[in-house]
């Protein structure tokens, strides 16, 4: 009897005698490897042994305090800087008050040209004067027996100045220059006459009801009158004004707005002084032949145009209250 006998392949044999074709076993996913750095920990500082990406915590406290400034670094560099802003504010203060000031029309003195409540800037910087004294060892050069000098000008006719009131030097006025040093003024019923010759004056509306001098002009002083003339208690009243109390020129008006603009200041010369116009003669009328009609009865006829009264003396008005600026 014949039995089949099998044999199994060897293990290494191939292909394999069954059609069969195993299937492929599926791709197993890359191993993660780590980077090659090796981070070695010492704890001594002094000899590090290997690479470290944070310095040690002794180091980082002390650059941290190099970075930070302290407490008292940074309110000393505060209190500086607020130091430093105060004095240049200061600076900028001074130099413009030094230059320019402002003041308050108080009074009625200068009506026609300036009102009750106005507000001004005064120009200090107009009449600057310097001290040419220390020149004098110059052999070239004397300044004389008036060192002073004005930078730009000295007061002139016309303009409208204020000064520190010669009686009280506490109380600042406002008026206008009529006379210089060295003229001779002399108001005549209102009229002005510099050195006898008619001053024309234009900012005025109505003329003064007296008289003044005639008086001349002392060095270093000024006439000063105001354009209100009748309530102007001025140099016709007080006398003259020295230049050391004229604090500056009235430049400039700024409140109210409706009076913005430049304070008229006029510089009358001597060329524009006119002799005045006198009034015409009214001449009375009388009937043809010159004989006027005597009426019956023998009386005297009345006149149609009754003679004209000499107006009175003008008298020295009393001194109204003065005109102030308030600074």
């Amino acid at each position: 009897m014949e039995t089949d006998s099998h044999e199994d392949p060897p293990a290494n044999s191939w292909p394999p005698e069954s059609d069969e074709i195993p299937a492929a076993a599926p791709p197993s996913p890359p191993e993660e490897t780590e980077p090659n750095v090796e981070f070695v920990w010492s704890t001594d500082t002094s000899s590090p042994t290997g690479f470290s990406p944070w310095p040690p915590p002794e180091e980082a406290t002390a650059v941290a305090a190099e970075q930070r400034p302290g407490l008292g670094l940074r309110v000393g560099r505060t209190a500086r800087d607020i130091v430093e802003t105060v004095i240049l504010a200061l600076l900028i203060f001074l130099a413009v008050r030094a230059m320019v000031q402002n003041f308050r029309v108080e009074g009625s003195s200068m009506e026609g040209t300036l009102h009750n409540g106005q507000y001004l800037l005064v120009s200090k910087a107009t009449y600057f004067k310097v001290n040419l004294g220390f020149l004098d060892f110059l052999p070239f050069y004397d300044s004389g027996d008036d060192p002073e000098r004005y930078v730009f000008r000295g007061p002139q006719r016309g303009d409208v100045v204020v000064f520190r009131f010669p009686n009280d030097p506490r109380r600042d006025f406002i008026k206008r220059i009529i006379a210089e040093p060295g003229d001779t003024v002399e108001v005549k019923e209102g009229l002005v006459f510099i050195d006898g010759e008619y001053l024309k004056e234009p900012y005025i509306t109505d003329r003064g009801h007296y008289s003044y001098g005639p008086e001349k002009v002392p060095p270093n002083n000024y006439f000063v009158l105001g354009d209100n003339r009748n309530n102007s208690y001025d140099s016709h009243v007080w006398g003259m004004l020295p230049d050391e109390n004229i604090i500056g020129q009235a430049w400039l008006c700024y409140w109210p707005f409706s009076s913005f603009g430049l304070v008229p200041s006029p510089n009358v010369k001597p060329a524009t002084f006119e002799e005045p116009t006198p009034p015409a003669a009214e001449e009375e009328a009388t009937p043809e032949g010159g004989v006027e009609p005597t009426p019956e009865g023998g009386e005297e006829p009345t006149p149609t145009n009754p003679e004209r009264v000499a107006p009175p003396e003008f008298m020295e008005p009393t001194p109204p209250a003065a005109e102030e600026l308030t600074p």
